[in-house]
């Protein structure tokens, strides 16, 4: 049984990647998905063929030196490079409350509805009809609102970059039960 459900995970693990791969080949050869797909699974297979599970160990050092010879140099680029600098307070939303006074005046609060001592959104001055507000979803608690609707049901809504968490839902949900038929 526990077999079954590894075998299936990375079964699963295998089609999302591929997915993947043939979204960003099919974005930057201009090809059809099904077709970068194929040409995917072509190139894994080879390459597996090719050089077997030492490829795949070479593959992971390489890998592993590059992802730490990118981290250190961005981290030393960041230090090198930090501004002390930070952006101009949220704008907020309709119905947003600002967080003190200086802001409010920033952005020509207004007394809230609810509570006429507390300053808010001016809803007259940046949202003058439906189509034509002026906000931003950068307020907390309400900053982490999707931007993209779709993007944990569509593969295709963050193009070019493929949506991992769609395809590896399957592969999610199959780890899971391998993970918990292995604990029995």
């Amino acid at each position: 049984m526990v077999s079954c459900c590894t075998i299936t995970s990375f079964l699963c693990l295998l089609a999302g990647n591929l997915v993947g791969m043939g979204a960003v080949l099919a974005y930057l050869l201009t090809m059809t998905p099904t077709g970068a797909i194929w040409m995917s699974a072509v190139l894994v297979f080879a390459y597996t063929v090719a050089g077997g599970l030492y490829s795949v160990a070479y593959t992971d050092v390489l890998q592993a030196a590059v992802g730490w010879l990118g981290c250190m140099t961005l981290a030393f680029y960041s230090i090198k490079n930090e501004k002390i600098t930070a952006p101009p307070p949220s704008i907020g939303f309709p119905s947003y409350k600002y967080p003190d006074d200086t802001t409010c005046e920033m952005y020509d609060g207004v007394p809230c509805e609810n509570d006429v001592t507390a300053c808010c959104y001016n809803t007259d001055k940046w949202c003058p009809s439906d189509n034509k507000c002026f906000y931003d979803n950068g307020a907390y608690p309400f900053g982490d609102q999707s931007h993209f609707t779709d993007q944990m049901t569509n593969a295709y809504s963050l193009t070019p970059f493929p949506n991992a968490v769609v395809f590896n839902w399957a592969n999610i949900f199959v780890l899971a039960f391998g993970n918990l038929a292995g604990t029995l």
